[in-house]
């Protein structure tokens, strides 16, 4: 089959680069390949015709294939993209058939449809049970629970805000404590020193009394 070459200019790393390989179905050296060009099959082509090339293409273009060695794993890895997207289009699961392959689209709606199958697969292995909603019989039950919460909030923010002149009278009370009991604590000091110090003054009393005394006997006895 002979392909025309696309006369538009591709930027650099978008395209997937060609190979010189003998495999029976090469993959096509211009850019933007239809799908059928890169199935090398004509347009009236059957599905079991698409999918045994598919197959062959697979085998062949597989980025793990030993055919693609001489290639880049980026260039292995757009051109499976290439095919995967192209199979998809044939197979009726994209909208284009003729037009050039978009991978990047190509891999949007797979990962779409994939997303799609998850979810699905989720809800008939979890199916949703019945919706549940207040009756009349169960309001009355919501609306006593809001009741004794307001009320646990009331009586945790009661003393501070309803009695913050009691807090404030047992701060006075504490500190008019703490000086009373440093006034006591200074007077017992105050008391102690006062005390040695008659001690001393008695103490030189005596001591000059017994020496005067001394001192006048001595004169008697001469």
């Amino acid at each position: 089959m002979n392909f025309r070459h696309s006369s538009r200019l591709v930027p650099r790393g978008s395209r997937c680069a060609s190979t010189t390989s003998s495999s029976t179905y090469p993959f096509p050296v211009h850019a933007h390949p239809t799908p059928h060009q890169i199935f090398h099959l004509s347009a009236g082509a059957t599905q079991q015709q698409i999918k045994s090339r598919y197959y062959e293409l697979v085998r062949i273009h597989h980025p793990d294939s030993p055919h693609g060695r001489n290639l880049s794993p980026s260039v292995r890895h757009c051109r499976f993209q290439s095919i995967t997207a192209a199979y998809d289009t044939l197979r009726g699961k994209c909208t284009s058939t003729n037009g050039p392959v978009d991978i990047y689209r190509a891999e949007l709606d797979r990962r779409r449809r994939a997303r799609a199958a998850y979810e699905a697969s989720r809800t008939q292995s979890y199916p949703r049970g019945p919706e549940w909603s207040a009756s009349a019989d169960d309001r009355w039950k919501d609306r006593i629970i809001l009741f004794v919460g307001i009320l646990a909030l009331g009586a945790g923010l009661g003393p501070a805000l309803v009695w913050p002149g009691y807090s404030a009278s047992y701060q006075a009370h504490v500190s008019a404590a703490k000086n009373l009991a440093q006034a006591r604590r200074e007077a017992r000091e105050y008391g102690e020193e006062r005390r040695k110090e008659i001690r001393r003054r008695v103490q030189e009393y005596n001591d000059l009394k017994n020496s005067s005394e001394r001192s006048s006997d001595g004169e008697e006895g001469t």
